[in-house]
C-alpha cells in the first residue's frame, strides 16, 4: 500500500491541469473503539487531473483523546462528479497515512511514553460547494482512518478552500528558474512529542536548489536548542516536491535524513540518524529575495521526535 503514496506523489508533479486547491479543515474526531471525542485538523493541497479525477496531499492532527497524541501525513486518489464548477461537487478517496502517535505508556519505570510510527489506509468522501463567478469554496468530509492493530478513528471536518489558476504549477515560469538556488536563514520553534511537549528555541540554515521542474533539494544544517529533550543538531538532507500557486508563491512537501552530530538525552541507545518531513511555503519577495516559512518532524527511533516550526529570509541566486 506504501506504492500508492510513492505513486499519488509522483502524479501530483506529473499532473498538467493548471488549477490546485488549498483548504483547510477543523472538526470533531471519534475514537472508535473507546468512543472517545475529540478536536481536529488538517491542511490538504489537492491538483485535478482531469475533471473527475484528483490527488491529494494532507497533513491531519488526530487531536488528542487520553493516551494518544496522533498526526500524520497522506496521500489519496480521488473520484468526484466534477470539477471547477459552481454549486455541489462529490467525491470518493483513498489513500495511505503514515502517522507519528506520543502514546503514553502508564509505566512505573523511567519510560513514560513512546513514539510510534506505522502506516494506515485512509478513507474519505466529500461534498463541495463552489461559489459562482469565485474561487473559494466550502467543503465537508468524513475521514476514516484504520491502522492494523491501533485505534481506527472517524473525523467529520468542515473546509474553506480556495483554488489557484494561471501558472503551470512548475518552475518553468520563474526568470532562470531552472539554476534557481537559494540560502536561508530561519529561527523558530521546537516542541518535543512528550507527554510535556517540552520547548525550546531553535535555528537552522538551508541551502535549496531546483534540480526540477517540481522537484528541490536541500542542504539544513539544525540547531534545536539546549534543553535536555532538545539537545540535537546536525544536516538534513531532502527531496522536496514544490508546485508553483501563483507567480511568487510556492508550496512543497519535502522528506529526507536528519543526520545528528549531537542527539538528546533518552533511556537506551541513541542513534545519530533520523528522518525528517516537512511541510513548507516560500513568497518571493522580490527577484532575489525569499520568505520561508516550514513544519518539520523529526522521526527518531529512540523515542525524541519533535516538530519543528521555522521561519526565515533566504537570497536567491
Amino acid at each position: 500500500m506504501q506504492r500508492i503514496l510513492l505513486g499519488a506523489v509522483a502524479l501530483v508533479a506529473a499532473a498538467s491541469v493548471p488549477a490546485q486547491e488549498l483548504t483547510g479543515y477543523a472538526g470533531a474526531l471519534r475514537v472508535n473503539a473507546s468512543h472517545q471525542r475529540t478536536f481536529t485538523g488538517a491542511v490538504s493541497f489537492t491538483n485535478p487531473v482531469n475533471d473527475h479525477l484528483a490527488l491529494s496531499l494532507s497533513y491531519l492532527n488526530e487531536g488528542h483523546p487520553t493516551d494518544h497524541h496522533r498526526d500524520g501525513v497522506a496521500a489519496q486518489v480521488w473520484l468526484r462528479t466534477g470539477y471547477n464548477q459552481p454549486g455541489w461537487t462529490f467525491g470518493a478517496g483513498a489513500g495511505q497515512y503514515y502517522y507519528f502517535d506520543t502514546t503514553e505508556l502508564h509505566s512505573d519505570g523511567p519510560t513514560k511514553y513512546t513514539n510510534d510510527h506505522g502506516w494506515a489506509g485512509i478513507y474519505s468522501v466529500q461534498a463541495t460547494y463552489h461559489y459562482p463567478d469565485s474561487r473559494w469554496y466550502n467543503q465537508v468530509q468524513i475521514n476514516r482512518i484504520a491502522p492494523s492493530g491501533k485505534d481506527a478513528t472517524t473525523s467529520l471536518v468542515f473546509g474553506v478552500g480556495y483554488q489557484f489558476n494561471g501558472v503551470k504549477g512548475d518552475k518553468l515560469h520563474k526568470e532562470d528558474a531552472a539554476t534557481d538556488e537559494a540560502i536561508t536563514v530561519m529561527a523558530g520553534q521546537g516542541i518535543t512529542n512528550s507527554l510535556d511537549s517540552e520547548r525550546a528555541r531553535i535555528a537552522a540554515i538551508e541551502y535549496r536548489r531546483a534540480v526540477g521542474r517540481y522537484v528541490d533539494w536541500t542542504v539544513t544544517a539544525i540547531n534545536e536548542g539546549n534543553t535536555p529533550q532538545s539537545k540535537r543538531n546536525g544536516v538534513a538532507t531532502q527531496l522536496w516536491l514544490i508546485r508553483s500557486l501563483s507567480q511568487t508563491v510556492e508550496i512543497g512537501m519535502g522528506a529526507g535524513f536528519y543526520f545528528n552530530a549531537k542527539v538528546p538525552e533518552a533511556e537506551g541507545q541513541r542513534s545519530h540518524k533520523a528522518g525528517l518531513v516537512s511541510i513548507g511555503g516560500r513568497y518571493h519577495l522580490t527577484r532575489r529575495v525569499v520568505a520561508e516559512a516550514t513544519w518539520n518532524r523529526v522521526v527518531s527511533d529512540y523515542h525524541r521526535d519533535a516538530d519543528l516550526f521555522l521561519a526565515g529570509l533566504g537570497y536567491s541566486f
